[in-house]
């Protein structure tokens, strides 16, 4: 599995997910700019906004063969955005930035996918999303602490996302390199996959197990988004814990989970861990409005990173055996779309709720309503498919 083209992948899905992790503190930048709440809510839902329009109408068209060129503009895009964040000093400017962004991030994330289906032997497709995961997490384990450290010499955020923009330009030589290689291995494996037919698509989005999924997917990642971008605010009234440890120790918890529990989360049934990991998380989310010192935040830190590393997985699974074999790849890439959409209506929604009054305390009450619904969504599918699907339990 750990072939050269394997691991250049690896590499520029860090870079990519970099991307994401650096914008941990952009709501606290955005305050110091005399930005209302209501318009910083809109500014950082534009960029998954982006994502979530535009994933629908490019996906159709990637291919392997043209996917390589697809990434090369997703690096040359987002290093303008990265550069950007500097020089826009208007709401409007702003805005054209985390467009752009959200533009390159979603072409670089959605041509890494195919290229990464491509690389892979089939019978080894659950270790290399394991691995695609981790690599994924990691820039939420170090990015945060190294900004910390490098915002006193910068001076602000913008200008930390400009120092790391010349470092997606190494992802630059490889790509033809990857392209031989990802293409050698698609030609000597021979294998197609047909489209599903529309009827199939409008069936399947009608089943209520996928419906149950989609939904719960959406309410766990609109949930993320008050943590992610509303956590450092947080923390920083309580002056009790830096907010690149804590998101140090929620991600480490995090990748511990996909290192060391696979084995547990194929031998439960899906659907009752979901219910309980999901009770597990709307409890977490719910104590960090009341939690004040550093070693209770800490250890709060922790169980979200845990709760986080059980459910996402459990639920791309759960999606994958729910799912006939021609739509799991369909499924999936809606499973991204409410991510996506999670990621939309999060910070829209903290933005109104800070403009009608609520503390940034708390929203995190406020959120934990999502992860319980999700998780009874997702719990309510246990006798239905415990048998049908032969699950465990």
């Amino acid at each position: 599995m750990l072939t050269p083209e394997f691991c250049l992948l690896m590499t520029v899905t860090f870079l990519a997910f970099c991307n994401i992790s650096l914008f941990y503190g952009l709501n606290a930048y955005l305050e110091t700019q005399g930005i209302p709440s209501f318009w910083r809510g809109v500014l950082l839902g534009l960029e998954p906004f982006t994502a979530l329009a535009v994933r629908p109408l490019i996906s159709p068209f990637l291919t392997v063969r043209n996917s390589i060129s697809v990434v090369a503009v997703s690096l040359i895009i987002l290093m303008g955005a990265l550069c950007s964040y500097s020089v826009a000093d208007t709401i409007w400017a702003l805005s054209l930035v985390r467009i752009a962004h959200g533009l390159g991030l979603v072409l670089l994330i959605s041509a890494m996918v195919i290229l990464l289906v491509a690389s892979i032997p089939p019978a080894r497709a659950g270790q290399a999303f394991g691995v695609f995961a981790i690599a994924g997490l990691l820039p939420y384990a170090v990015l945060p602490p190294l900004v910390e450290k490098l915002l006193p010499l910068a001076g602000s955020e913008p200008h930390v996302y400009a120092l790391f923009s010349p470092a997606l330009l190494i992802a630059m030589p490889v790509l033809p390199y990857l392209r031989k290689r990802i293409l050698s291995s698609e030609n000597n494996r021979g294998t197609s996959h047909s489209r599903p037919s529309f009827s199939e698509i409008k069936t399947n989005l009608r089943a209520p197990g996928v419906g149950r999924l989609l939904a719960a997917n959406g309410l766990l990642f609109t949930a993320t988004t008050v943590v992610f971008f509303f956590m450092k605010d947080r923390l920083t009234l309580l002056d009790t814990l830096n907010a690149g440890l804590f998101f140090s120790v929620s991600t480490a918890a995090t990748i511990g989970v996909r290192v060391f529990c696979g084995k547990l989360m194929d031998g439960m049934n899906r659907f009752t861990m979901l219910f309980a990991v999901m009770l597990a998380l709307a409890t977490v989310i719910a104590l960090f409005s009341f939690a004040g010192e550093a070693s209770a935040l800490l250890s709060l830190a922790g169980a979200y990173g845990i709760c986080m590393g059980f459910a996402i997985p459990q639920l791309n699974a759960a999606m994958f055996e729910i799912s006939p074999p021609q739509l799991r790849g369909f499924n999936t890439n809606m499973m991204l779309f409410t991510m996506d959409a999670g990621y939309v209506f999060g910070p829209l929604l903290a933005g109104g709720l800070l403009a009608a009054g609520t503390s940034t305390a708390h929203l995190f009450a406020w959120f934990a309503v999502c992860p319980l619904l999700g998780g009874i969504l997702a719990g309510s599918m246990h006798r239905r498919n415990s048998h049908r699907y032969n699950l465990p339990g």
